[in-house]
């Protein structure tokens, strides 16, 4: 409860439905008393016909006389003690309804900070990549990785269609069967020969070579991409499972917590409508006159 509201409140005093009831009262007093005012007036006037005799005339209003007057200041004493009393008890309701306001909107996430309580919505991580399983690879098997690669991409390089050492072999291939060429006409044509400087079935054997190591090589690279991609799925599905069980247990808790909260909402309403108002001292008089009018 706000501190400038607890002063209206205790133990003791009166329940919202009794200080309403002495409320209305003491405004039927203040009706009744500005009734009384409302035609507050010092003048006797007297109506008299012309030519009637002396002391013939008529009275239509009559002025206070002393002991009317002095009932003045009583009536406004009255008044000024009912509108205090009403001021009190409509200060009083509306704290009240202020503070059931405030319980009955109060934010759960509010109420959770009051409460040190804390309650953080799982986020699920990035994706993991595998840059991310080969940071788990220890030096050797760092290494190991980026051999495999620098040779695959090395020998593929010479023994691919478009490659030096594929395309030297097909050269020697082409002019073992086709040993001559010529270049231009007549007197002016000039004959190339073209003779192996090594023998071709050297240059197969040493193709066939390169072409067994570099399947040799890309089966091993394969196999620690297979291995990579293998842990890669397991670390994705450790994560999505972690994710979901952090889920279930946030669901758990936010169930927990705001029945908890629904729950003190409840009663923290139920307490502050069954608070008494108090009747201060100074209020005391005025609240035994208006019981007794009641009377």
């Amino acid at each position: 409860m706000k501190k400038v509201n607890e002063v209206f409140f205790g133990t003791h005093g009166l329940t919202s439905t009794s200080a309403n009831h002495l409320a209305n009262i003491a405004k039927e007093k203040i009706v009744s008393n500005e009734a009384k005012l409302k035609n507050l007036n010092f003048v006797t006037t007297t109506v008299d016909i012309v030519g009637s005799p002396a002391d013939s005339g008529k009275i239509i209003s009559r002025g206070y006389k002393e002991e009317e007057l002095a009932e003045v200041r009583t009536l406004l004493s009255e008044i000024a003690d009912m509108n205090a009393f009403c001021a009190w008890i409509r200060e009083a309701i509306k704290a009240k309804e202020a503070e059931i306001k405030d319980v009955t909107e109060r934010s759960f996430d509010d109420w959770l900070q009051e409460n040190d309580l804390s309650l953080e919505r799982p986020v699920l991580a990035d994706k993991p990549t595998e840059d991310d399983i080969l940071e788990e690879l220890n030096i050797r098997e760092r290494n190991e990785y980026l051999q495999l690669e620098a040779t695959a991409a090395t020998i593929g390089k010479y023994i691919h269609p478009d490659g030096v050492y594929s395309k030297a072999r097909e050269e020697l291939h082409n002019r073992t069967m086709k040993p001559y060429s010529t270049e231009g006409t007549g007197k002016e044509t000039l004959i190339y020969s073209y003779v192996p400087s090594i023998d071709q079935q050297k240059v197969d054997d040493l193709f066939f070579e390169l072409q067994k190591w570099h399947r040799t090589n890309e089966q091993q690279l394969n196999r620690i991409k297979y291995e990579i991609k293998r842990k890669l799925g397991k670390k994705t599905i450790e994560q999505n499972r972690k994710y979901e069980s952090e889920c279930e247990a946030y669901h758990v808790k936010y169930q927990e917590y705001h029945s908890q909260f629904k729950a003190w909402q409840v009663e923290e309403s139920a307490r502050i409508s069954l608070m008494k108002i108090v009747i201060p001292e100074d209020l005391q008089a005025i609240y035994d006159t208006i019981c007794s009018l009641e009377k």
